[in-house]
């Protein structure tokens, strides 16, 4: 029984993978990274649906393949350091969503932080211990502030923090990538 399962997942694994187009491979992590790769199909206008493949299991972005389905998505694998999967696009919400994939030196696990903002994310900041997105407001949303933060602490198992901010964060130590204009 369960060599007909695990043949089964590869029969699955390898159709999918001939269906789906390879659109972004990221060694999330530094020196020791963890490969994961961005695929799509199932096109409908100018919609797709996203998955990640990491350590030979692929899931979709968000809860199922319909809130996954998405426009407008930019994908960027990026830091020098430390590298990290960026994603950003119009999903099923009525804002743009994205999430950062980064790994974890403590413990060695891919972490994820997810946000959802009027605007694309413009700076990333890497450090060990936490993962920062910031987010021009312009003036518009919840705050009258001109950044949101996302903050995820290395290892937590909890909510990011959303902190409004009118002065970027400080840099203390974290790499700062600029994200505007990127793919």
């Amino acid at each position: 029984m369960k060599n007909s399962v695990l043949l089964l997942c590869c029969v699955l694994a390898h159709a999918f993978s001939e269906a789906a187009e390879l659109v972004k491979t990221c060694d999330v992590g530094s020196k020791a990274g963890s490969r994961v790769d961005v695929f799509r199909d199932s096109k409908i206008g100018d919609t797709y649906v996203y998955y990640l493949r990491q350590n030979d299991s692929t899931r979709s972005f968000f809860e199922d393949k319909d809130s996954s389905r998405g426009a407008s998505v930019h994908i960027a694998c990026v830091g020098s350091h430390t590298r990290a999967l960026v994603v950003s696009g119009e999903f099923t919400a009525n804002f743009l969503q994205g999430f950062v994939l980064s790994r974890s030196p403590v413990n060695g696990l891919v972490e994820r932080l997810d946000f959802a903002e009027k605007n694309r994310p413009s700076w990333l900041y890497l450090s060990p211990s936490e993962t920062d997105v910031v987010i021009r407001t312009s003036g518009y949303g919840e705050t009258n502030n001109r950044f949101i933060v996302y903050r995820h602490f290395t290892g937590a198992d909890t909510e990011p923090q959303v902190v409004p901010m009118d002065e970027l964060p400080a840099r203390a130590g974290a790499e700062v990538i600029e994200l505007d204009g990127r793919p």
